[in-house]
C-alpha cells in the first residue's frame, strides 16, 4: 500500500560492492603470523648477535626482575615467574617489537598495493563529477 508520505521513509543505503572473504581470512592469518614471525625472527637475530658479540647485547642479556608486587598477585605472579625464566627476555622484547613494526609496515604496504590495483573502483556513476573551478588570483 502506498501513501503520500512514503517518499520520506529512509531507505537502508546497500554497499557499493561486496568485500571478498578472502580478503578478511587472509588479514586474520595475518594478525597470527606476523607475530610468530617476529618472535622467531627477535630469537634468530639473538642468536646471531651472540655468534657476533653486539654490544647491544651488553646491556640487554640477563634474566628480568620485575618489581616485588608483580610476584606477590595471586594470578599475575604466574606471568611474572614466566617473564623471569625466559633469558635475555627485554633484548628479545626489543628485537620482537622492532620486526613486528617493520614487517607490519611492508605487509600494509604491499596490501595497499594490491588492493589499489585489484579493488574496486574510486568513483562509482553514482559519484558527482569533480568541480571545475578556475582560481583567479585575488588583487585589491
Amino acid at each position: 500500500m502506498s501513501s503520500k508520505y512514503n517518499k520520506y521513509e529512509r531507505k537502508t543505503p546497500q554497499a557499493r560492492y561486496k568485500i571478498d572473504p578472502a580478503w578478511t581470512g587472509i588479514g586474520c592469518l595475518m594478525i597470527l603470523i606476523v607475530p610468530i614471525m617476529s618472535w622467531a625472527g627477535s630469537v634468530e637475530l639473538i642468536k646471531l648477535a651472540r655468534a657476533q658479540n653486539w654490544p647491544i647485547l651488553a646491556g640487554l642479556s640477563g634474566y628480568v626482575r620485575l618489581p616485588d608486587i608483580f610476584y606477590s598477585l595471586p594470578y599475575i605472579s604466574i606471568g611474572a615467574n614466566y617473564i623471569s625464566s625466559i633469558p635475555d627476555f627485554s633484548a628479545l622484547a626489543l628485537f620482537f617489537m622492532l620486526i613486528l613494526l617493520v614487517l607490519s609496515g611492508i605487509l600494509s604496504f604491499a596490501y595497499a598495493l594490491i588492493y589499489r590495483v585489484i579493488g574496486p573502483p574510486r568513483y562509482t556513476a553514482l559519484d558527482a563529477p569533480a568541480p571545475r573551478i578556475k582560481v583567479k588570483k585575488y588583487t585589491r
